[in-house]
């Protein structure tokens, strides 16, 4: 049974022409003629007494209350399962001090494989672990330094933390700095940075107190301020941009691990449509 040819017998039905019918349906005579045909053939009946007004026969009239339940339910059913779709919402934090562009195309790669509306949360990577913790969000995407294993989650990179400068900036002449020959390097603060304590900690322990230009919880901010010139910065080694070189310190060592964890009840197809869209932390890894 062909829910077009039960559309082609309806507008036959109320139009009472084949010629209207077909003009209603969008589609010529003869193909909606023969479509009327396949169904008179599949049920053994004839429907239509074909004159000069084409009219129903008593079969007609007969199918005519079936074939109305049966678009209508079938309209009833598509209207369900889009609206089941726009109801998948999913609320997901984001740490700020993450690449906020890569994290944007992440979500709407994921997108494509499965169907879910989105409502994207952001605060520090404090902030972000807390919600997720306390259940007020469906998924986390945010980074942490504590090495002990999560629940619900899924390590997507690990990464280092670097020394940016500008391409044309001294500190860019080499690979490896002592934190000794900072001292009189002008520095970004990243206010939001998770190593913020231990940096300041084994910078200070070296005898050296860097004089900070700018001091921001803004990451775009910071990175305007390197890419000036106007000093150098800690920072993960995703939120390197163009026009930045990076170094080592030499008594610094330090990583992060960017992590992807969600509730117990979250969405199967959604949980694993993000984690592939993440592509084993490719995408974060190659964000500059």
């Amino acid at each position: 049974m062909n829910l077009v040819f039960i559309r082609y017998f309806l507008a036959a039905a109320e139009t009472g022409s084949f010629t209207e019918a077909a003009e209603r349906c969008h589609v010529t005579q003869p193909t909606l003629s023969a479509g009327i045909a396949r169904l008179e053939d599949e049920l053994g009946s004839r429907l239509f007494d074909r004159g000069r007004r084409t009219g129903l026969t008593a079969a007609g009239q007969r199918l005519v209350p079936h074939a109305s339940a049966m678009i209508e339910a079938w309209q009833l059913a598509r209207a369900e399962q889009r609206s089941s779709k726009r109801q998948r919402l999913v609320r997901i934090a984001i740490a700020s001090t993450l690449p906020m562009h890569v994290a944007m195309g992440w979500i709407a790669t994921a997108q494509k494989h499965a169907a879910f509306d989105v409502e994207i949360l952001e605060g520090s990577a404090d902030t972000v672990m807390q919600r997720w913790r306390r259940g007020r969000c469906d998924l986390a995407l945010f980074p942490t330094r504590d090495p002990a294993p999560l629940e619900n989650a899924a390590m997507l990179l690990r990464e280092p933390y670097v020394l940016a400068a500008s391409a044309d900036h001294r500190v860019a002449t080499r690979h490896r700095w002592s934190v000794k020959d900072l001292g009189d390097t002008p520095f970004i603060l990243r206010a939001a940075c998770e190593a913020h304590e231990d940096a300041t900690h084994l910078v200070t322990a070296a005898g050296v107190r860097p004089r900070a230009v700018l001091s921001s919880a803004d990451e775009e901010r910071c990175a305007a301020a390197v890419l000036a010139g106007l000093g150098v910065c800690l920072m993960p080694r995703s939120l390197l941009r163009p026009g930045m070189a990076s170094a080592e310190i030499r008594e610094v060592s330090l990583e992060r691990r960017i992590m992807l964890a969600w509730r117990p009840d979250a969405d199967d197809e959604i949980v694993t449509a993000l984690r592939a869209a993440a592509g084993g932390g490719d995408r974060f890894a190659v964000a500059r």
